[in-house]
């Protein structure tokens, strides 16, 4: 089979310039920011509280979780990496949480996402109150009821014309977040 190599350069810089003018029309603005103590997202009354406080948004979002304090983030580590050694032992989609990816990283920040659809539920996830087969941080399963704050950023990527920002697009911002932020679990989204 011959391919036309110019033919595949020249779309995929077409390609390349579409995204680059789709994200020229878009702008990424805080919504909101919600701090709680890990023992009240481990109560699902008052979780349901703070996560009402979320406001709803029509626009994908990009979220970042963090622990500020140095010294309650090293416990956390501590716990994580106590748990991981056990976990990873279980038998996958049976009695294994998926954990999220952990980077060894110095940052403040413990995940970097972001979400299309149901935001809240991501969080639940995030915070280990709802499922085990997602891959999340599931914070209050191995935490071992630590008291630390937990700061929650989010921000709505708002397109110029209202359209429907594209995934690849989401995708693309969030790596954005992600370099610069350098977060302690997760991944860099696969583009």
């Amino acid at each position: 089979m011959k391919i036309d190599s110019e033919n595949i350069v020249s779309q995929s810089k077409a390609f390349a310039l579409n995204i680059a003018s789709q994200i020229s029309k878009i702008t990424v603005k805080p919504l909101c920011e919600i701090i709680f103590h890990s023992s009240e997202f481990r109560n699902r009354k008052i979780l349901a509280e703070y996560l009402y406080k979320i406001p709803k948004s029509k626009y994908p979002l990009i979220y970042s979780i963090e622990v500020q304090s140095q010294q309650e983030r090293s416990k956390l580590i501590e716990y994580f990496e106590n748990y991981h050694s056990s976990n990873k032992l279980k038998v996958k989609n049976k009695d294994r949480v998926n954990l999220s990816r952990y980077n060894r990283t110095s940052s403040s920040v413990l995940y970097v996402g972001s979400s299309t659809t149901d935001f809240k539920t991501r969080i639940k996830n995030h915070l280990g109150t709802e499922g085990t087969r997602v891959y999340s941080l599931h914070l209050c399963k191995w935490d071992n009821a630590l008291e630390y704050d937990l700061t929650i950023s989010v921000y709505e990527v708002i397109s110029e014309n209202d359209e429907e920002t594209e995934r690849f697009i989401v995708e693309i911002l969030e790596q954005q977040f992600w370099d610069i932020l350098n977060p302690i679990f997760g991944k860099r989204s696969g583009l």
